[in-house]
């Protein structure tokens, strides 16, 4: 079987060039050096010999390391083979910073595969922790849009009611000036993730009562606004790579008009950034081993499969940009992700060791600038004739970057709308935990052959990887249809949502009965019968108004929310693609007054 990742071979020949504990000692020494040089030594150049002798092999940049306002690619070498220790962006992206505290270590451990997994720190399978972040807007009850000191005192509001009632109180500034990112502390299980969540939402009302600050929590931002960013400088630097990347392509200036023109938008707001107004739930979970063809695989399957279709359909629904009812989508997310060239469909991000000529291509799209972080020069793209970052893509990166002292590395879903159904979301969070689990246990037994997986047909339907053209399809009937489009399989089957999960339940009930990891049959249930029971509620009855799927106790987290918000615009005297910010507002106040009900009053 033909696919994009890695052979086995590959992977066994690339172990048995560095043995996997050589690449922990050295990154292990390296990182250690990195952090005291960046901390002690305020010299531009990165001192290799010094380095060199610390790490045990010899250390080298790919680049002249005498050109330290460029950015660059550190490698260690053993046995003539190279592997990378970290990278660093060009002086545009740094700040203040020196090159050698610029430089982000890179802690994906390519020597770790399918045959010595086991002999890592993380010997087997199990549940692996799940974090998430949850973007959202902010509008004065007015519709004023709110100001830096408005959103910084929101903040503190937010920290301080989450502090007295227990919860994560970690809230972030988001690119734009009306948007935050709240986040959630790594639990484990459905209730637990769920009341995680709730509480957050809880947390969130409160925080508005107080301040007069509205939360818009929905899949893309939907008031009128001035378009205005933050001040940040790592903003503007990206607003002015993004602004020069799309310039490239004639084409996606095309694309930012007719966005201009469908969402009643000023012709002189003429910036991609500012058009990208879409709000997510961004997925971590951990890689075992620090495992890089585990991150490939997982990719390729769990991001690409019927699974993350049918999950990304269960909470989209936001058909307003602007103040405009789409005349068309019930959820305008990817649309808006499409107004960018960065938003393209990434294939598969590509290792520095594992990929044809990856090292060479990696470095290549960092030092052209092209991207204002080292990760991000693993998502590259070449399919416009020109090699890009699709930073922004659909899917889902895999990241070797986090700063912990764990070194984790983690796979991440970025094609998760954020939804204001606590219950939506957990399970959603929670089925990708469950999905983690069966692909970490394939590949300690197959490797990145997916042969095993298409001979399996119930699992190559659940998790095995969509064509592009089909994934696309996919996430575009979602986009006009939400919980009521149907969803492509692998093996070419289409079926309900509600079809798709029972046949799911059916099939982690017995894949993960075989795999030594303790989870109740029940937790199981909780996830997938609860997904059921909000696509198709057994008496058969769905939310119709946004307070019924919101607060009512019987119909809440049922019914097509996407359907559901363009009635309320329509019933409220507006019409498909007519730009009424005044009643968008009014259903931002429906969503408020129902969120009060639901966590304030009940």
């Amino acid at each position: 079987m033909e696919t994009p990742l890695p052979t086995n071979q590959e992977l066994l020949e690339y172990s048995a060039s560095i043995p996997w504990q050589e690449i922990e000692t050295q990154k292990r020494k390296f990182n250690q050096a990195l952090k005291d040089i960046a901390a002690f030594d305020y010299n531009q150049s990165l001192p290799l010999d010094q380095l060199s002798e610390t790490v045990g092999a010899t250390v080298s940049t790919y680049y002249d390391p005498t050109d330290t306002r460029a950015a660059n690619v550190v490698l260690a070498e053993v046995n003539g083979v190279k592997h990378v220790l970290g990278s660093a962006v060009s002086a545009r992206y740094r700040g203040k910073k020196t090159f050698p505290q610029s430089i982000v270590p890179y802690n994906f451990n390519p020597s770790v595969n399918h045959t010595n997994l086991n002999e890592t720190d993380d010997p087997v399978t199990k549940m692996r922790y799940l974090g998430a972040e949850i973007e959202l807007g902010l509008v004065h009850s007015d519709g004023h849009y709110p100001t830096e000191e408005d959103m910084q005192h929101y903040m503190q509001v937010y920290r301080g009611h989450a502090q007295k009632l227990g919860f994560a109180p970690q809230i972030d500034r988001e690119a734009g000036q009306y948007q935050v990112e709240t986040h959630i502390t790594p639990v484990l299980g459905y209730n637990k993730t769920r009341a995680a969540l709730g509480g957050i939402l809880k947390v969130l009302t409160m925080s508005s009562e107080e301040t007069g600050l509205l939360t818009s929590i929905l899949a893309a931002y939907p008031v009128e606004s001035d378009f205005k960013l933050t001040e940040d400088p790592k903003v503007q630097t990206a607003v002015d790579l993004m602004q020069e990347v799309n310039g490239f392509f004639p084409e996606y200036k095309q694309r930012l008009h007719e966005a201009h023109q469908r969402y009643h938008v000023n012709p002189a707001t003429d910036n991609y950034v500012q058009m990208f107004r879409n709000q997510g739930c961004h997925i971590h979970l951990d890689l075992a081993g620090r495992c890089e063809a585990l991150g490939l695989l997982a990719f390729y399957t769990m991001l690409r499969s019927a699974s993350a279709v049918a999950n990304a359909a269960v909470l989209k629904g936001a058909p307003f940009v602007n103040g405009t009812l789409d005349p068309e989508l019930l959820c305008t997310r990817e649309y808006l992700r499409r107004v960018t060239v960065t938003g393209r469909y990434l294939d598969l991000p590509t290792s520095p060791h594992l990929t044809h000529n990856g090292l060479e291509r990696y470095s290549t799209l960092l030092r052209s600038e092209r991207v204002n972080s080292p990760a991000r020069a693993m998502l590259l793209d070449e399919g416009l004739g020109q090699p890009i970052s699709v930073m922004h893509n659909p899917i889902g990166r895999i990241r070797p970057d986090l700063t912990t002292s764990k070194r984790i590395c983690t796979l991440e879903s970025t094609g998760m709308p954020a939804s204001v159904s606590a219950s939506r979301m957990a399970a959603v969070l929670i089925d990708f935990e469950y999905s983690h689990i069966i692909i970490e246990d394939y590949f300690r037994k197959y490797g990145s052959d997916l042969e095993p997986m298409y001979n399996n047909k119930l699992m190559w339907a659940i998790l095995g990887p969509l064509d592009t053209t089909t994934f696309i399809a996919c996430q575009d009937e979602s986009d006009r249809l939400c919980t009521d489009a149907l969803v492509t399989t692998a093996t070419g089957e289409r079926m309900t949502l509600a079809e798709f999960y029972d046949m799911k339940r059916r099939f982690m009930h017995k894949a993960l009965f075989d795999i030594d990891v303790v989870i109740p049959p029940r937790e199981i249930d909780d996830v997938y019968i609860s997904l059921e029971r909000m696509l198709e509620p057994p008496h058969g009855h769905h939310a119709q108004t946004i307070e019924q799927f919101i607060a009512n106790p019987k119909l809440k987290s049922t019914g097509n929310w996407g359907q559901i918000l363009k009635n309320a615009f329509i019933e409220l005297g507006g019409s498909p693609g007519e730009h009424r910010p005044d009643i968008v507002l009014k259903i931002v106040h429906q969503m408020h007054e129902a969120l009060r009900l639901r966590y304030l009053e009940s």
